[in-house]
């Protein structure tokens, strides 16, 4: 037999129990559908209200664009300055060895190689005509002087042949016939001053002899002939013969002893062998010389230059 109290604690265990069965099936299904119901309880409880709770949609969350790492451009290396490299140090030219000079040194030929003769027949106007410019006056078969040109210091040679020459050239001329006899070898003038007239009148009578053409070799064209400058003598040996009547007057005692000495008297021949007529543009001729004084006779002598040579780099 039961007590009440026992009775009322049996019902209180009995509740106790109960209670404990249902609390175990009232559990809320988190799902994404609202009218689902819990499945875990085999017993559920009558009055266990089982309200389904949603489950919130999560918000999408943007899937994150990696941001694209720029390059990293490299930092540009400075250049370097280039080392400003010290000025270079002038070596001092070493002095020039001073190679001696010739007596006279010879000039060069001004404005390049004198023009070709074949064929170069010109009347120009030479620029040095001045009577004072005598040593410097240039003629050719170019350059000439004026038909008027006269020097007003004419004189006599004094020497056989007589003949005029300037004044200028006297003493020179005087001494070098002085010279010349001396040494056995006396001298006559063949042909001395010749006005620009008679110049006119020496070459017509070559081209009518032999020919223009042998004539231009042979003889100046008025106002292109040495003679007309007062300063040309044709020589030849005292008593003999006119000189362009010899073979070669050079080989005879006076023409000899001129070529060897006449530049030591200011007189220097114009149209020597080997140098005619291609240089000079006349035949070879020993007997005619110019005088251009002692110290350009010098000049000339030590040069090898031709007159015609020596006074084109002159001009």
């Amino acid at each position: 037999m039961r007590t009440p109290i026992s009775r009322l604690i049996l019902v209180l265990l009995a509740l106790t129990l109960v209670s404990g069965a249902c609390t175990s099936t009232s559990v809320a299904v988190s799902s994404p559908d609202p009218t689902a119901v819990a499945r875990d309880s085999a017993t559920p409880c009558p009055s266990a209200s089982l309200t389904a709770t949603p489950t919130a949609t999560p918000t999408a969350v943007p899937t994150a664009v990696p941001t694209p790492i720029p390059t990293a451009t490299p930092t540009p290396v400075p250049t370097t300055a280039p080392t400003a490299k010290p000025a270079p140090v002038k070596t001092p030219a070493p002095a020039p060895v001073v190679t001696p000079a010739p007596p006279v040194p010879a000039p060069p030929i001004a404005g390049g190689a004198l023009p070709k003769c074949q064929g170069v027949y010109e009347d120009v106007l030479t620029a040095h005509y001045a009577y004072s410019d005598w040593q410097t006056t240039l003629v050719d078969t170019i350059y000439m002087v004026p038909s008027s040109y006269a020097p007003p210091d004419l004189t006599s040679t004094g020497l056989p042949g007589g003949g005029s020459i300037r004044s200028l050239a006297k003493a020179d001329l005087t001494s070098m016939a002085n010279a010349a006899a001396a040494a056995g070898a006396p001298l006559q003038v063949a042909s001395a001053y010749r006005s620009y007239a008679t110049q006119v009148s020496t070459f017509n009578y070559w081209v009518n002899l032999s020919g223009r053409a042998a004539a231009l070799l042979a003889s100046a064209r008025p106002g292109h002939s040495e003679h007309q400058l007062g300063l040309a003598i044709d020589f030849t040996s005292r008593g003999g013969a006119a000189p362009w009547t010899y073979a070669d007057w050079a080989t005879t005692a006076a023409g000899g002893w001129m070529a060897a000495h006449a530049w030591e008297y200011g007189w220097v021949i114009s149209y020597p062998k080997g140098k005619s007529p291609s240089v000079t543009c006349y035949i070879y001729e020993p007997w005619h010389y110019r005088y251009v004084g002692r110290d350009e006779a010098a000049a000339i002598h030590a040069s090898g230059l031709t007159t015609r040579e020596y006074l084109w780099s002159q001009q």
